[in-house]
């Protein structure tokens, strides 16, 4: 939240400065002591002259003697005197300096105790940046907390003031509010500091409000250069998919145009949706990102009671989504081309054209020896090529939910294949990925615990298996990960609140598990950034299905799950 870069104030000449200051401040406590001892000797001398007659002594009747006894006191309280403004001063100087410098300062600074009522003091930086006097206030009150959250905030202050509670100060103060929102759009950080007691019991806290609107704004506009950056490098690495992902987009928006009133043509498009916004996410398209998850919202919202709503708000995420493609291709055109491109001796030739020119060699009868060949050896491409995105996906989603995987594992064979005609299924393995990393690979802590590497594996393995009976060949794709496994108890669960009364009630936990493909399914509570829609696994097997294949799911708990994938293996262009 605060620079960890030291202050200015922590140069030479700085800390020279401070410590004759703290050296000054001792100096005076010293002053301080010494005038008490003074006093003291002042009093105990009266005291002994007073006292005389008590013990049988004679009193002082000497007028020498008696003046000075009053010209010794009358300076001594004199000194003292002068010594004690001096003490006075300097403190009174000190003071002042210091709420100088708090306000020079521009942070907010005000403490609250157990009761959650703000003491007296505070910064004058309070008013603006936290628009109120917290004087006598609930801190509450002060920070803008909603009604129905002030009860858990008063419980974690509850927390923080128990001498006996396992978690630490640093630990509490984090389920406090990081943030106070500002009437004017600004960022105000909040920072939590203990003042302890006699006995290191928490007495009060100290609340410091800082204004890192500037400082945000700048690192938005950072953050942007690097997510442009970025997104350049991948569209340049992948440019085949990139250019594969805007045609997606396109066929979308011209199915949107098309009027729907079944629910399986807006199942589709919901589907078409959900999948875009894994894949535009992959080359870090953040804007485009954002507005197609807006859609996806918007299409799946309680006000869409009937087929006009529906094609309303359809309509109108497809004109935001055409308007965020449009602002895209204006910013990318001049880098990713639309003509061949010469780079030395490689020409790089569009994937639509290889397909043309190996359609017309087969009409015009060419010998079906070279053929083959051309389409084995140029159209088609290695299998392991067609998966870069969905390694470099696995290791940033594993990093955006803290967790830790390995390199992912490819074994067995590496077919080629054509990728026409297995765009939308390869575009579809995002919901794998983003499952195993949300559903499948524990947290390191976890795994640790379980015996595990802290580092969660996946492999990939692919075969081309003959059928005994039809003498076809399939294309096997394996996605296995070392993870929790799909628990058949939850899966249960869930199925028993969607339909109590369901079928999935006569069957064993292998065929249960295979409901986790079902439309609109999911163990997830609540949605995240990675799942919770229930829409995508059941994507992945309607892409499959479209190809003529199956899938199939194995699991056991606290072990992995694996995807068995089976497809048609064809070489040809039929």
């Amino acid at each position: 939240m605060f620079d960890s870069s030291p202050p200015a104030s922590s140069s030479p000449s700085h800390v020279r400065d401070s410590s004759a200051a703290l050296t000054e401040t001792v100096r005076q406590v010293d002053v301080i002591h010494t005038s008490l001892a003074g006093m003291t000797a002042i009093v105990l001398l009266l005291l002994f002259a007073v006292a005389l007659p008590v013990f049988g002594k004679h009193p002082v009747t000497q007028p020498l003697a008696f003046g000075v006894m009053a010209v010794v006191s009358f300076i001594g309280i004199a000194g003292l005197y002068i010594l004690n403004y001096r003490v006075h001063k300097h403190v009174t100087d000190q003071a002042r300096l210091t709420e100088v410098l708090v306000n020079s300062l521009g942070q907010g600074f005000l403490f609250f105790g157990r009761d959650g009522i703000c003491g007296a003091v505070y910064s004058q930086a309070c008013l603006d940046l936290l628009e109120s006097i917290p004087v006598g206030k609930p801190i509450t009150e002060v920070l803008g907390v909603p009604e129905d959250q002030r009860g858990d905030f008063m419980e974690w202050i509850d927390v923080l003031f128990q001498p006996d509670h396992a978690l630490g100060f640093d630990d509490v103060v984090r389920f406090l509010p990081q943030y106070y929102t500002h009437n004017a759009d600004r960022r105000i950080a909040l920072i939590y500091k203990p003042i302890l007691g006699a006995t290191q019991e928490l007495t009060r806290v100290v609340l410091i409000a800082t204004d890192q609107t500037e400082e945000y704004v700048a690192r938005q506009m950072a953050k942007r250069q690097e997510d442009f950056a970025e997104m350049i490098c991948r569209v340049f690495k992948d440019r085949n998919q990139f250019q594969a992902t805007l045609a997606h987009i396109r066929e979308f928006l011209d199915d949107a145009k098309i009027p729907t009133t079944t629910c399986e043509d807006a199942s589709r498009l919901l589907r078409q949706v959900h999948t875009l916004k894994a894949a535009v996410k992959q080359f870090n398209l953040v804007d485009l990102s954002q507005v197609m998850t807006e859609a996806e919202n918007d299409l799946r919202a309680p006000t869409i009671v009937d087929d006009a709503t529906f094609l309303l708000a359809l309509a109108q995420s497809s004109q935001k989504i055409s308007d965020a493609l449009a602002r895209l291709v204006d910013e990318v055109s001049n880098l990713i081309g639309t003509e061949y491109e010469w780079r030395g001796n490689v020409r790089e030739i569009g994937e639509a054209d290889l397909y043309a020119f190996a359609r017309e060699l087969k009409e015009t009868n060419v010998a079906p020896d070279l053929l083959t060949h051309f389409v084995e050896s140029i159209v088609a491409v290695p299998l392991r090529d067609c998966f870069y995105s969905f390694e470099r996906e696995l290791r940033e989603l594993s990093g955006m939910v803290e967790k830790q995987t390995k390199p992912v594992r490819f074994s067995g064979a590496n077919p080629r294949v054509l990728t026409q005609p297995m765009q939308e299924f390869l575009f579809s393995l995002t919901h794998i990925c983003r499952n195993i990393v949300d559903h499948g690979i524990e947290p390191p802590v976890t795994r640790m615990a379980r015996g595990k590497d802290p580092a969660g594996l996946v492999a990939v393995t692919f075969d081309v298996i003959p059928d005994q009976g039809t003498g076809e060949k399939w294309l096997q794709i394996v996605i296995a990960d070392d993870g929790n496994g799909i628990d058949p108890a939850r899966v249960r669960a869930k199925l028993y609140s969607l339909d109590p009364e369901g079928s999935w009630r006569f069957e064993d936990d292998r065929a249960v598990i295979q409901r986790i493909f079902t439309w609109n399914f999911t163990t997830t509570e609540a949605v995240t950034a990675l799942s919770g829609r229930g829409i995508g696994m059941e994507a992945v097997e309607m892409e499959v299905k479209k190809l003529g294949g199956s899938i199939q799911v194995s699991s056991q708990l606290y072990k992995g799950a694996t995807f068995d994938i089976r497809i048609p293996y064809k070489l040809d262009l039929t």
